[in-house]
């Protein structure tokens, strides 16, 4: 599960600087992510890496952009995370292997803190 990765590397960057800027909660968290990259990952990972930090319990917010595929035989369909084995997307009408490069994207937009 690459998505727990990836979250986990967020919140550590985040950290230093709420903990820097005396931040005691943290009320909301906006995230972009490509439709390859599974919600219920990132919900999960989030609530993980973040017990016990002022990110902990934090309103999430999850935008997502569609990742669109569009295959040489003409096939095209919007890629979801339950489409993909690892990384890569199999045509479901030729059976073409695409590398999905995009399969992780994830993007902090914004996050709402509160000062002390």
């Amino acid at each position: 599960m690459h998505e727990f990765g990836i979250v986990e590397d967020i919140v550590k960057n985040i950290l230093p600087g709420l903990y820097s800027d005396h931040v005691e909660h943290v009320a909301s968290v906006h995230f972009r992510r490509g439709s390859a990259f599974s919600e219920d990952a990132l919900r999960q990972a989030y609530q993980v890496t973040t017990q016990g930090t002022p990110l902990e319990d934090a309103v999430l917010w999850i935008e997502t952009v569609n990742l669109d595929y569009q295959c040489p035989c003409g096939h095209h369909q919007v890629i979801t995370s339950d489409d993909l084995e690892g990384h890569m997307f199999i045509c479901p009408e030729c059976g073409d292997i695409h590398e999905v490069d995009e399969a992780h994207d994830l993007e902090l937009i914004d996050m709402f803190a509160e000062m002390v």
